[in-house]
């Protein structure tokens, strides 16, 4: 009895195991194939690896934003590919030691008497001066296959292409246009250059509106900033010269233009009145030459008119009188003007 009361309890333990066991393995199978859903997000697409090669699903690689299922891993890997989403490479090699929270805190460290290139970077111009200069490029992933299979590390190869552009750019400029003079066209030559280094490495980027910075070594800061000061005091001398000469030239000008008018004016009334005149004779030469006596004696006549305009008394003695003539030469005197009546 002893025994069968033993096999009895083995038999009953035994099948106890075999339905934990059962449920165990009822659970790891549901876990396993649960296990395999995951969603992809809409600013994602994901590449399936099934033991490190690329699945393809309907003739895409890609998968788009949705619910989808994989063997867990190690079967298969699904790797996240960021699409359209706005990412960000800081460029540091010509800039000099800062920590990201000093930079956000607008915090400039000790510069020192002398730049140490152990720590702090910097970018060397076309004319052989020493700048920092600092990027922030914002790009898109458009091609998400081409930027995470054509690369082991694609981004820090953008890191790289962004650092190779700065060094590029400041080659090319001499250091008052990047410093000073032509800050936006040092931004585009650093831009251009990152464009063609994505396109040629065939990342499937698109670069973003980006921001550059550059400034003097600090340890010379003082230096540029009279310099700067001694230009925009020759720039204000300049102008107001300038100023003073177009002021200048054109009052003369104006003066010109002013006598011009009035010589102008006087010639054509000139001209007019001659014209005039010429009309005049013109019209009455065939009645002169009908009557000339006529004439003569009007123009006289109008000549003695205007010579005599002024005089009190006026005689006309007719040419073909013989008579004598008389002319009392005295003047009647005046009567005298009444006194004025008393006031009472």
């Amino acid at each position: 009895m002893t025994e069968d009361a033993g096999s009895v309890a083995l038999a009953d333990a035994l099948r106890s195991s075999f339905v934990i066991v059962r449920i165990l393995l009822v659970a790891m199978v549901l876990y396993f194939l649960f296990s395999g859903f995951f969603i992809v997000p809409s600013n994602e697409r994901a590449l399936l690896l099934r033991f490190g090669e690329p699945v393809r699903r309907g003739g895409q690689l890609e998968l788009g934003p949705g619910l989808h299922w994989a063997f867990p891993y190690p079967i298969d890997e699904c790797v996240r590919l960021k699409f359209a989403q706005l990412q960000t490479v800081r460029s540091s090699v010509g800039w000099f030691a800062q920590s990201l929270a000093e930079e956000e805190a607008g915090h400039v460290p000790d510069a020192g008497n002398t730049l140490n290139p152990a720590v702090d970077g910097y970018a060397i111009t076309g004319d052989g001066n020493i700048i920092h200069a600092r990027a922030i490029v914002r790009y898109r992933i458009t091609e998400p296959l081409k930027f995470t299979l054509n690369h082991n590390d694609a981004p820090s190869l953008m890191t790289n292409i962004v650092d190779n552009a700065l060094i590029y750019a400041a080659a090319q400029y001499k250091v008052d246009n990047a410093l000073r003079h032509d800050l936006v066209g040092f931004k585009e030559t650093v831009l251009k250059r990152v464009n063609e280094l994505a396109t040629f490495h065939d990342l499937g980027v698109v670069i973003e509106p980006s921001d550059v910075v550059t400034i003097p070594p600090r340890q010379l800061k003082l230096d540029f900033d009279a310099v700067s000061s001694a230009e925009l005091d020759r720039s204000k001398v300049v102008s107001e010269a300038q100023g003073y000469a177009n002021r200048v030239i054109n009052e003369a000008r104006g003066q010109a233009a002013a006598r011009v008018n009035a010589g102008e004016t006087d010639r054509n009334r000139l001209v007019q009145a001659v014209s005039s005149e010429a009309q005049q004779f013109s019209s009455l030469l065939p009645e002169y030459q009908k009557n000339p006596d006529f004439f003569r004696r009007r123009l006289q006549t109008e000549a003695l008119r205007r010579v005599m305009t002024n005089a009190q008394d006026k005689f006309y003695l007719p040419l073909a009188s013989r008579d004598e003539l008389r002319i009392q030469l005295n003047r009647e005197p005046g009567k005298p003007a009444p006194a004025p009546a008393a006031q009472p």
